[in-house]
Parts: structure tokens; C-alpha cells; sequence
């Protein structure tokens, strides 16, 4: 009986993202920022800090619903509070956005520094429609996904 000898396959190289444990931190961070009214208490904080009521009163939402939030966003680590007689009084905590924004620029931004290129984009230049990068026509259509959720291609969404 002949039996053929096995042979292995060349290892691939394996990405930062899929060993770094930033890639987790990342993705918590991302979860509790993609509500609405975090990213609109964030985007209030970032003016100063306020109390509770003036985030209701801002945001338009109940006192229980600001308070959720900011109660969240301050257990992720975005926000710290301070008591003053009966009031808290959040501010953001400006070093976790920016160890989030960075993450993202490592690994899903493209280059190695996580800085711009010269056009202003981290993953290169942007192009109009049906150009590439390097400005020839790309042959090959984009897949969407129309409104039903379903992944169509060339970009039609119905």
C-alpha cells in the first residue's frame, strides 16, 4: 500500500486584531456607545459638565432614562461623577474615548501609525462612484444589502 506523504501548508501571518485583547475592549466600548442617547449625553458632556436635570432637561428625556444611561456610561468608564448635596455631576473622561478612537484607527484604520494620509482619510483617498483607488474603474460590483436585509449586488437596494 502507498500512502502519500502529507505536506503542510505555509502558516499565514495572524492579524494584531485577532490576538489582541484591545479588539474585546474595543467592542464593549463600541456596544455601550451605540445607543443614541449615550452618544447624545457624550456629545452634551464634551461641552462641560452637567448634572442630571440639565441632561434631561438638554436631551429631553425622562430622569430615570438620563440616569440609565449615565449610570452606564459611567460603569464602561466614559464618564465620572461627583456629588454635590443631592445632585450628581458627570463629566467625560476624555483618555477612554480617545483609547477607543485609537483602537479603531489600529485596526480598522488601515495603516500601521493609525494617522490620516494626506487626503484626510485613514484608509485612503475616498473615490466617487465605480472608481478605485488608484482611479481605474473597478470591475467588480459592491454587494448591499436592501431595505429587507437582504445582501444583494451592484449596490441595488431593492
Amino acid at each position: 500500500m502507498v500512502y502519500c506523504r502529507r505536506w503542510e501548508m505555509p502558516k499565514k501571518a495572524t492579524l494584531k486584531c485577532v490576538e489582541d485583547p484591545g479588539i474585546l475592549e474595543l467592542a464593549e466600548g463600541l456596544k455601550v456607545l451605540s445607543d443614541p442617547n449615550r452618544l447624545r449625553i457624550l456629545c452634551l458632556l464634551l461641552r462641560g459638565e452637567r448634572c442630571v436635570c440639565e441632561v434631561e432637561r438638554e436631551l429631553g428625556v425622562s430622569q430615570q432614562l438620563a440616569s440609565h444611561h449615565l449610570n452606564v456610561l459611567k460603569e464602561a468608564g466614559f464618564l465620572v461623577s461627583r456629588r454635590v448635596g443631592t445632585s450628581f455631576y458627570y463629566t467625560v473622561v476624555v483618555g477612554r474615548l480617545e483609547g477607543i478612537m485609537e483602537v479603531m484607527r489600529r485596526y480598522l484604520g488601515g495603516d500601521e501609525g493609525g494617522q490620516e494620509d494626506a487626503s484626510g482619510y485613514c484608509c485612503g483617498s475616498e473615490t466617487s462612484a465605480g472608481e478605485g483607488r488608484n482611479g481605474e474603474d473597478e470591475a467588480r460590483p459592491r454587494a448591499a444589502v436592501s431595505r429587507a436585509g437582504v445582501k444583494t449586488r451592484g449596490g441595488g437596494g431593492r
